[in-house]
């Protein structure tokens, strides 16, 4: 329990100090990418449409995105996510029926696996999801999903701290 504690203190130091927090955002991605065992990673943000948003995008291909580019909240692994407040895992996207919207993306991407962690702020608004992605059928442990969550917090306060990601949300 102190080591969370003492990560997330020093992560909230670490974006309180950012001078550049698009970047600090991009590398709390790619850390959470790295520590759930890929080189993919992506931060959705909600948006008043109720359609997530693509905001940072680590190392998904191109065939992926123009099948997965946008995602209603309640679909897909980070619309349910978000939907429910609670992560969610598809270990194999090309057979999970829940996925089935985004299904040939992930099959000509060869993407075949994922999970989703809600981003909630102080208040419990969602603001949108991290996720971690994967070319094999995958289910991630305890451990990778406490430390996801971990890092959903920190994006939730870096988020929240910067007033010009709010605004390009909301655009």
């Amino acid at each position: 329990m102190i080591y969370k504690c003492d990560f997330l203190r020093a992560g909230h130091r670490h974006i309180a100090d950012s001078t550049n927090l698009k970047q600090t955002i991009f590398g709390l991605v790619k850390m959470a990418a790295a520590t759930s065992g890929t080189d993919m990673g992506s931060l959705f943000l909600l948006q008043s449409d109720k359609v997530l948003h693509p905001y940072i995008l680590l190392n998904l291909p191109k065939t992926y995105l123009e099948g997965c580019s946008t995602v209603p909240v309640g679909t897909q692994c980070c619309g349910r996510a978000v939907l429910h407040k609670i992560p969610w895992i598809v270990e194999d996207m090309w057979s999970d029926p829940l996925f089935i919207d985004c299904r040939a993306a992930a099959k000509n991407s060869g993407i075949r696996a994922g999970f989703s962690i809600p981003v909630i702020n102080d208040f419990g608004e969602c603001l949108g999801s991290l996720a971690a992605h994967f070319r094999e059928v995958h289910r991630p442990g305890q451990e990778t999903l406490e430390t996801m969550q971990m890092m959903g917090n920190l994006l939730a306060y870096a988020l929240t701290k910067s007033t010009q990601v709010i605004a390009e949300r909301e655009a």
